[in-house]
């Protein structure tokens, strides 16, 4: 049974990476995008994965969850480290996120009188790097945790 959760953990990573990595192309595009209709439908396309990449990051803390109890990893040091860092993520991610595209769909939005140069530093905004980075340096330690877990 073990292994089964195991298949349903890894499956629900690799949902999750696939939904998500939808996020991380529109977030790299809309730094070259300037008309405000594309940057709208690049926008809309990300807000159409964020349900399978909800459902997916669900099913992929389940599964790893039941998965510790059936292998009593939960006395090991590696598995509360990636959880941690796994909710250490999620907590970084929305403030550093939501606010940022907030403030994008607002400055495209129909109607809206953004100014171009207005328009343009907000696009430019390192932040979606930012983002970019800390999310997979992140994802790249819980994966060094679950491989190799060194405590």
């Amino acid at each position: 049974m073990s292994l089964w959760w195991k298949y349903v953990h890894v499956a629900g990573a690799f949902g999750f990476l696939a939904a998500h990595g939808v996020a991380v192309a529109v977030a790299m595009r809309l730094r070259r995008e300037r008309d405000p209709a594309r940057c709208r439908a690049i926008l809309d396309l990300s807000k159409s994965t964020r349900p399978w990449m909800y459902v997916s990051l669900l099913i992929l803390i389940v599964a790893g969850v039941v998965r510790g109890f059936a292998v009593h990893a939960w006395s090991q040091g590696w598995t509360w480290a990636a959880l941690g860092l796994l909710i250490a993520m999620l907590v970084a991610a929305f403030p550093l996120a939501v606010p940022y595209y907030v403030r994008v769909r607002r400055a495209v939005a129909e109607g809206a009188h953004t100014p171009p140069d207005e328009l343009e530093t907000l696009l430019r905004s390192p932040r979606p790097l930012v983002i970019l980075w800390v999310e997979t340096a992140g994802l790249l330690v819980i994966l060094w945790l679950m491989i190799f877990k060194p405590f």
